[in-house]
């Protein structure tokens, strides 16, 4: 049920998040468009502005122009060379991919710190109050707290059949230490508070719906045969408990309950006149009670129930003395008639697909500090622990985190190269050839250097957001390639090859800026993250900066290398295909 919820819940989160996103993108393009081709030719026709020759920007770029001009055409005589290094650039892009990490929403630092602890099946509400000041004690000494909530009981029961503590933290907004910060301080010292399960996490509005991974390892497994399961789950919890970086470990099939069973063997009971309900019948009635009446207390009905005092039957030896009455007017031993003694009891058992689920959890000690080393330390626990446990029988499954991440992202991919088919079809009817348009196409690859580039260097993992910047820069970093490309065909009418590829990216090198920077400025407050919860879009606006940056420079670099390779030996007054 747990899965299921978050998988739905994750799922109906992206299409609320991005839909009106997506609405708002077209409709402003839109009426960009619209208002490009009425508006601004009537305002021009009515001031007419006169651009002024000197300006100081002006100069700058008349400037860049000249560069321009002769560093073309120093590449156009080293065009292998040119096509050696894009090739070195888009290894070196993915090269930066390989080094981010993913992540469904990004983390929203708000201030606010979940803290549950898992208490043992059957603990004393007074065991649970003495746990739960410790903990308070340590959320109470950090100096950047605001304010925080303790609850026990109630519905604060756990998906593995124990009851939780829980501890809602806020911090002050004008804190020293980030949440994060506050979430690993707080997690080495209360994985030190003994005869708990202590998890640690930042929440926000966006993680709280999408549930996530609370603790810092996890290994869910799966098999048809429970038995088997439980013993590979076993052997896993006390290897991973014997390494120095790991504590805390836990499997929600270890003995967390074990209790006394009675196997009634049917047929000495009906040797001996007793039947198997009969022994659970009164077994049950010993140890839990008897509804004996029903009283009216103040106009509402309470039960009675009469049971024995607590210390008759609390040990085994005790239950072993029981004596059965048997269907002759006299009795026997219960140890006559049944095997009795502790047994292995998990609370709880979880199915999916008709296989068994364990998961296991723990968490990382001092020794490992930062994200880096923990990624390091997952993977070295993943081949060399996890790893030789796995066989036919017993498998790793994913969480639902893991498998509503590989969907959404799965679902933006297509999106993706549905968007990068649509734009080549719009520069294909445009230009009327196939190999002019997937020239233009070279500068999305150009792109992803910049983007990949921006998130590395901000510290900022590939999520929906800056998968939904990567759908919106398809459409904008054609843009360059297309205005070079058109305005070469142009040239070529009336200049040589060589020459038209020189002035047709000097002579549009202003406006490929203008509408370049123009984009990159309005996103950098974004890409800083300045302002209130701007992490959930940052990685939108790195991606854009970033990979606008990049094609307009490699396209306005490597474009003319390119045109002049698939051009081939044309006459300086004929036109392209």
């Amino acid at each position: 049920m747990r899965s299921v919820y978050t998988s739905g819940v994750l799922a109906g989160l992206t299409g609320q998040l991005f839909k009106p996103l997506g609405f708002t993108i077209v409709f402003c393009m839109m009426a960009s468009f619209i208002s490009a081709i009425t508006i601004v030719p009537l305002c021009y026709s009515r001031f007419r502005p006169v651009e002024r020759q000197h300006s100081p920007m002006g100069g700058v770029v008349r400037g860049l122009q000249s560069i321009y001009r002769k560093i073309v055409d120093k590449l156009l005589n080293k065009r292998a060379l040119v096509m050696i290094i894009s090739v070195l650039l888009l290894l070196a892009s993915f090269g930066f991919a390989s080094k981010l990490g993913f992540e469904l929403m990004p983390s929203v630092d708000q201030g606010t710190i979940s803290i549950t602890a898992q208490m043992k099946p059957g603990i004393k509400v007074e065991e649970a109050d003495k746990i739960l000041k410790k903990l308070e004690g340590i959320v109470t000494s950090e100096e950047d707290l605001k304010s925080y909530m303790v609850s026990y009981g109630g519905q604060a029961l756990s998906f593995s059949g124990g009851t939780n503590g829980t501890v809602t933290a806020y911090l002050k907004k004008d804190r020293k230490l980030t949440t994060d910060q506050v979430v690993n301080k707080w997690k080495k010292l209360m994985n030190q508070v003994p005869d708990c399960n202590v998890t640690v996490q930042s929440t926000s509005s966006v993680s709280d719906m999408s549930g996530g991974n609370k603790h810092d390892y996890e290994v869910i497994l799966q098999s048809a045969q429970l038995d088997q399961l439980k013993q590979v789950s076993d052997q896993m919890v006390n290897e991973l408990s014997a390494r120095p970086e790991m504590i805390k470990v836990h499997s929600d099939l270890e003995n967390a309950a074990p209790v006394i069973k009675v196997r009634v063997d049917p047929i000495q009971a009906a040797a001996e006149g007793v039947s198997p309900a009969a022994v659970g019948g009164m077994l049950n009635g010993m140890l839990s009670g008897v509804k004996a009446m029903t009283m009216d207390v103040n106009g509402q009905n309470v039960d009675v129930k009469v049971q024995y005092p607590d210390d008759t039957y609390n040990t085994l030896e005790k239950v072993e003395g029981v004596l059965v009455p048997n269907n002759l007017g006299g009795s026997v031993a219960l140890t006559n008639i049944a095997k009795i003694g502790y047994e292995d009891s998990p609370t709880a058992i979880n199915r999916k697909n008709k296989q068994y689920l364990v998961t296991i959890t723990g968490s990382f000690t001092d020794a490992v500090k930062n994200k880096k080393e923990k990624a390091a330390a997952i993977k070295e626990l993943d081949s060399k622990v996890t790893g030789k446990y796995l066989n036919d029988s017993v498998t790793r499954a994913k969480n639902s985190e893991d498998a509503s991440m590989q969907e959404e992202l799965g679902n933006l991919m297509k999106a993706i190269l549905i968007a990068t088919f649509l734009v080549f079809v719009v520069m294909a009817a445009q230009f009327e050839s196939f190999k002019f348009s997937l020239m233009v196409m070279t500068t999305i690859p150009f792109s992803l250097i910049g983007s990949f580039g921006c998130l590395l260097a901000a510290g900022v993992a590939i999520s929906m957001p800056s998968m939904l910047g990567f759908l919106m820069l398809i459409g904008t970093v054609v843009n360059s390639g297309i205005l070079y490309v058109d305005t070469v065909n142009q040239y070529r009418a009336s200049m040589d090859k060589r020459t038209a590829l020189i002035e047709a990216g000097a002579t549009r090198l202003r406006p490929i800026l203008m509408t370049t920077l123009t984009t990159i400025v309005s996103m950098i407050p974004l890409a800083l993250g300045i302002g209130s919860n701007t992490e959930t879009m940052q990685g939108l606006a790195l991606v854009n900066v970033g990979g606008l940056t990049a094609s307009t420079i490699l396209s306005m670099l490597m474009l003319p290398i390119y045109y002049s390779l698939m051009s081939g030996k044309i006459d300086k007054t004929q036109l392209p295909d």
